[in-house]
């Protein structure tokens, strides 16, 4: 092909990219309409609560191999695979995309679900056309709601964002704490202290910090599980457990220096224990984030437990709709990460199964690994070998710490990278990538404000199925 064909073929995808960006936002304008023709019912009952648990980057492959470990350890099934014979539960197959790409980041993601429109990646609820969208929680906030984020990221992370904030940029996250001080998010649960310990200015030119702005509001503050667990009830409640995102379940599992460390399901619990004290309910959205993040470097083991603490979660949330029939769950993923698959190996693949349970002789994730080593500049063979069972050639050691002089920013996938081949022999575990994916998800929904899902639909016509269900007014 010749330059000026290139050229051509250049301009005519970009234009092409155009009109379809300019077709997804008109579908997007149009989503309440689209819902009803689709066969989209609203019940007559509506939803006091909305509990909208969320995990972060699981593609069906991931459901798929923490589906058959939970039954080959466990013995049972996940309790998102029970989900599917209740009787009560709506069950639809969803588009993730946003506006400007067919794979979504989880900024776009989370905004169609908190504004009820595709938004370009990177962005949080602004619009293709830089208009800024009224998120979830402020359509919440206007009809008396209470409003909580709980999540394993930074609770400034772009998921709990996408129902609380605007702003042009995912990575302006001092401004999305700033804001959530100033639309006074009820509860907030989850890693990114260091976006909380800025300075604000006021109009006389003095300073505070901005924990200490939460503090004069009557927010209850709590850094570990045991101030978490004092606080839970407050109707105000900032907890924040880890300067970036929370330590990966299996790091917290087996590293007794993070037992002060809250998960998921803790979190969880605090935040309905505060979140029921308002009078006339709540909207709150649980994220387990780092599924996503053990997706983007390859870590089958970090996921597979990443998966299961927000599993975990699953029966909490049902619980209490038994004893508040008035709440309506909502269950999905924003995208699929990584493209993690278990494969079939051996014969007949019967060695599948067998390789599936060799996670267990993992003990931690690569990113446990990342910190030890660029702590101390050194790689250890001894240290890996703990922590994965695997053992490394001389070639491959040096490898790694070739990278660690190199200061090589992503370490974890790059000790990935260079073990692939033993990590697929040992786990049977594959990836397509260290990036996001385009499948079609499952959403599910269970309690009042809800009786049937068109078959499929677009993530973002999922703010009018909350929006309804609550008899807010949008």
């Amino acid at each position: 092909m010749s330059h000026n064909s290139k050229g051509s073929s250049r301009r005519q995808f970009i234009k092409g990219a155009g009109l379809a960006g300019a077709a997804s936002l008109l579908a997007a304008q149009s989503a309440s309409a689209g819902l009803r023709e689709s066969g989209f019912r609203i019940g007559n009952a509506k939803a006091k609560n909305l509990i909208f648990l969320v995990v972060d980057g699981m593609g069906p492959g991931t459901l798929g191999l923490a589906h058959h470990w939970s039954l080959r350890n466990r013995k049972q099934a996940l309790n998102w695979m029970q989900l599917y014979d209740r009787e009560d539960l709506s069950w639809a197959l969803q588009d993730t995309a946003s506006a400007s790409s067919p794979v979504t980041d989880s900024a776009a993601a989370a905004s169609a679900w908190g504004s009820g429109q595709r938004v370009n990646n990177g962005s949080i609820n602004i619009a293709t056309d830089g208009r800024a969208l009224t998120p979830l929680f402020t359509h919440a906030k206007n009809a008396g709601k209470a409003t909580g984020l709980v999540s394993t990221c930074r609770i400034t992370h772009a998921t709990p964002a996408g129902f609380a904030a605007n702003v042009t940029n995912r990575g302006m996250e001092d401004r999305i704490a700033q804001q959530y001080l100033e639309r006074e998010i009820d509860v907030l649960l989850g890693g990114g202290l260091r976006h909380f310990e800025q300075d604000l200015h006021n109009a006389e030119g003095t300073s505070t910090d901005l924990i200490s702005g939460f503090s004069s509001k009557g927010y209850q503050i709590a850094q570990d599980k045991t101030a978490l667990e004092v606080a839970a009830g407050a109707p105000k409640l900032l907890g924040l457990f880890a300067d970036s995102h929370i330590p990966y379940a299996i790091d917290r599992q087996n590293d007794i220096s993070l037992n002060k460390v809250p998960g998921l399901a803790e979190m969880f619990r605090a935040a309905l224990k505060s979140l029921s004290v308002a009078n006339n309910g709540f909207v709150l959205q649980v994220e387990g984030g780092r599924v996503d993040h053990a997706g983007h470097v390859n870590d089958p083991a970090a996921i597979l437990h990443e998966l299961l603490e927000f599993d975990a979660c699953i029966p909490i949330a049902l619980d209490y709709l038994e004893q508040n029939p008035d709440t309506l769950l909502v269950v999905t993923t924003d995208h699929g990460t990584g493209g993690c698959q278990l494969n079939g190996i051996g014969k007949a693949y019967v060695d599948s199964g067998p390789a599936l349970d060799t996670i267990n002789q993992f003990r931690y994730s690569f990113e446990w690994l990342q910190k030890r080593f660029t702590g101390s500049g050194i790689f250890s063979p001894m240290i890996f070998e703990m922590a994965t069972g695997i053992q490394l050639s001389e070639a491959q050691a040096a490898e790694i710490q070739q990278a660690i002089d190199q200061n090589v920013r992503y370490l974890s996938s790059t000790m990935t990278d260079i073990l692939s081949k033993e990590l697929w022999n040992t786990t049977a575990v594959g990836w397509t990538s260290n990036n996001h994916t385009s499948e079609c998800v499952d959403l599910l929904a269970v309690g009042p404000g809800v009786q049937a899902l068109p078959r499929f639909l677009d993530n973002c016509q999922i703010f009018r199925l909350m929006v309804d269900a609550l008899g807010l007014k949008v």
